[in-house]
């Protein structure tokens, strides 16, 4: 077995002290999420403070739960400093000099600031480190809430009905977590977000 890439440099810490873009690539990205609606705003980062614990930020897209993406007009993307505390997720990328990468596939360091489960999470994370909140109702009218590690959101939904219900069978299903009889009815994806550590024994967890 194949074990994945290291994504951030072994006891980095560039993200400890206050960074800046110094050209015109951002230093990460941030997004906030509307728990009403589910609309989440993304932002580019232009800026981290670790001891003030705010970042300078400009908006750049918008995504509803459709999965529907706007750009955020120009007239609205002034730079603006956000705290972190009122930022959903904070990632950064530490962008290394080539002689730099002695342990990395890729010149890109990746530090996950704060994470959250947001629409469009999945986006530049690596798969082995991404993670899907789902919501599902049965054929019995039983809902449930829980987390699923998979490498896509296509996968992370095979992952969760083959778990729930097992293999097809010629009198239904078997093997699954569910009733004998029940299926799932509806199951749906209310975000994604990076997990560099799954504390879990298996692909799926937190049912509730």
């Amino acid at each position: 077995m194949m074990t994945a890439p290291p994504d951030m440099y072994p006891g980095c810490t560039w993200a400890d002290r206050p960074v800046t873009a110094t050209t015109t690539l951002v230093i990460g990205t941030a997004a906030t999420v509307e728990p009403r609606t589910g609309l989440t705003t993304r932002y580019a980062v232009h800026a981290y403070d670790p001891r003030t614990e705010t970042a300078l930020v400009s908006p750049d897209q918008r995504e509803d739960r459709a999965g529907v993406v706007r750009s955020v007009p120009e007239e609205e993307c002034t730079r603006r400093q956000m705290a972190v505390e009122d930022l959903d997720e904070l990632r950064l990328v530490h962008r290394r000099t080539r002689d730099d990468i002695t342990w990395l596939y890729t010149d890109h360091c990746f530090h996950a600031i704060k994470a959250a489960f947001t629409v469009g999470g999945d986006q530049g994370v690596p798969g082995h480190r991404r993670v899907y909140r789902m919501w599902m109702q049965t054929t019995e009218e039983r809902t449930y809430r829980f987390i699923v590690r998979a490498p896509s959101q296509q996968a992370a939904h095979a992952l969760a009905r083959s778990w729930w219900q097992g293999s097809p069978s010629p009198t239904g299903y078997t093997g699954g977590h569910l009733e004998d009889g029940e299926s799932i009815d509806l199951l749906s994806c209310e975000g994604a977000r990076d997990m560099p550590v799954w504390p879990y024994a298996e692909a799926i967890a937190d049912p509730v």
